[in-house]
């Protein structure tokens, strides 16, 4: 026991990393997440989504960094602020807040993508079959994995193995505004940024895209039309809507801190057993 809160004292996050090594369905769920980004067909929007696997984080180089100040004006966000720099571990983040959301231990952040992911497949196929309409597979798996990468960031570990609140930029989670600028630092294509920023609400999705590059670039910018591909995002990002119900209910009988992701070790089926609970 002395071991273990001396890892958590000095990294929380490596910590967390260890807890979703250890829970097959969040192990999967990442390894499952990499090999799709690898299939990504395009050369350069599969070293990009790679890259944001490896690097969950706004890039140091975007422009609110370094004027803050101005930001806070711009964006008529006066208690702006922005996550550390360079610091942010995919494998290892929730998928929400831990004590309000969904997903909410280790490892939740790949589980939630994944399943997103496989929604946003599956909604294709009807789209398909019933409309004859061929939707871009890569820019569906590139904003399931992309679009909540930064809460990696945005939900850092603390030592008592809370995670959260999330603070809000332009009237959504932070990680939302976050991750599109780093999309427009790691170059994405607008078609594909508006994509991402359609997950929260298709009709705000210009707005959080340009609040977005003011944080990466210091302007605004103009948005292209949502695609098809963006309101299939959009829905197949209602996975959050069962699995929260369920974490909330698991975490009102499950024990505190961390022992409450190891007791997900012997029973990870705990969770669906709470969704279906009446």
């Amino acid at each position: 026991m002395l071991i273990l809160l001396l890892a958590v004292a000095l990294d929380p996050t490596a910590h967390a990393r260890e807890v979703a090594r250890k829970l097959p369905f969040a192990h999967d769920a990442m390894l499952e997440l990499r090999r799709e980004a690898g299939a990504i067909s395009d050369p350069a929007l599969r070293a990009a989504v790679e890259a944001q696997i490896l690097a969950p984080w706004l890039p140091s180089e975007a422009w609110a960094y370094a004027h803050l100040a101005e930001a806070r004006k711009l964006l008529g966000e006066p208690e702006l602020q922005l996550p550390p720099q360079r610091k942010g571990d995919f494998g290892a983040a929730p998928g929400g807040a831990c004590e309000e959301s969904h997903h909410g231990y280790p490892g939740g952040l790949a589980v939630h993508s994944l399943a997103n992911l496989l929604h946003a497949r599956a909604l294709a196929k009807v789209y398909e079959h019933v409309y004859g309409i061929h939707l871009d597979d890569g820019a569906l798996v590139a904003a399931a994995i992309w679009h909540d990468s930064l809460k990696a960031a945005t939900l850092p570990w603390q030592q008592d193995g809370s995670c959260g609140p999330e603070p809000k930029i332009a009237g959504t989670p932070g990680h939302h505004v976050l991750g599109l600028a780093a999309g427009i630092l790691r170059h994405l294509p607008k078609d594909l940024l508006i994509t991402i920023a359609a997950a929260h609400d298709p009709q705000k999705a210009c707005d959080w895209l340009q609040a977005a590059s003011i944080l990466a670039t210091g302007e605004k910018t103009t948005c292209p039309p949502v695609r098809t591909e963006g309101y299939i995002t959009h829905f197949a990002d209602a996975d959050y809507e069962l699995t929260g119900l369920a974490w909330k209910r698991y975490i009102e009988k499950a024990p505190k801190g961390w022992a409450r992701y190891d007791a997900l070790q012997f029973d990870g089926n705990e969770l669906l057993l709470f969704s279906r609970s009446p």
